[in-house]
């Protein structure tokens, strides 16, 4: 097990490795400590199984404490998708180093009253959530699927574009790493469902998922990443019985 202070630190600072394999080759060692990340698809496109594998293999193979947090699958699904692709976590939630959390079951007992029982869960709810939970646990690792989600909360564009800003604003105060999924409504994983998520983050992935002669393609493109030099050009990626396995040697188009 790699140790906090193995990890690699370049101008950028210290770096977080997601061992997502080829992932970090694209990211000169994966995410900067502390910063926000928006990974953008279309459905099937993986985001939610990208996100697993981070905070899992963060709490499995770097003692980084992760929590991931569901606002529309079930637990009992996600278990089964993460068995799927070799994940046990059992083991490190026995440990409190990996947290799988269910707001659907939890959002009663946080926030605006008349939201949380049409089931949905605002950025403020997220917000008073995760003030207490950090506090208690100390995650180094967060993953939240979906941004989407929180955000048929508002009723206008510009309530959703404030919100949204504060609550990432509030995990860069926390100096927590974490992945922050969104939908894409192109093939391509670069136009977002709100129009803004793009923004917000320190970085921003594109998940592609386009049919070419019949055939799925699955493809990343890393647009964005602030403080450090990353890889820009659109790499093919397969789905195995480990996870997610990018093809760094070869680029699309």
């Amino acid at each position: 097990m790699m140790s906090n202070d193995e990890k690699k630190t370049d101008e950028a600072g210290a770096r977080v490795p997601t061992g997502i394999s080829g992932l970090d080759d694209l990211t000169a060692g994966g995410f900067v400590e502390g910063s926000v990340n928006v990974v953008s698809g279309p459905a099937g496109s993986a985001k939610s199984l990208m996100s697993l594998q981070f905070v899992y293999n963060g709490a499995k193979d770097y003692g980084d404490t992760g929590v991931f947090i569901t606002l529309e699958e079930r637990r009992e699904n996600i278990l089964k998708a993460m068995s799927i692709y070799g994940m046990e976590p059992e083991q490190l939630e026995a440990q409190g180093k990996f947290y799988l959390i269910d707001m659907g079951k939890m959002r009663r007992l946080f926030g605006a009253k008349e939201r949380l029982e049409q089931g949905l869960v605002d950025f403020k709810t997220l917000q008073e959530f995760l003030t207490s939970f950090i506090k208690t646990t100390q995650p180094k690792r967060l993953a939240i699927d979906s941004l989407v989600a929180a955000g048929l909360c508002y009723k206008s564009m510009e309530e959703l574009r404030e919100e949204l800003f504060r609550f990432a604003t509030f995990l860069q105060e926390q100096k927590i790493t974490s992945i922050l999924l969104t939908e894409s409504v192109s093939e391509t994983g670069d136009k977002c469902r709100y129009g803004m998520e793009d923004f917000i983050g320190d970085s921003f992935i594109n998940l592609g998922l386009e049919k070419v002669k019949g055939e799925l393609r699955r493809t990343i493109t890393v647009r964005k990443m602030r403080f450090t030099k990353h890889d820009t050009s659109i790499h093919p990626f397969l789905i195995l019985s480990s996870g997610i396995e990018i093809s760094v040697d070869e680029t699309v188009w």
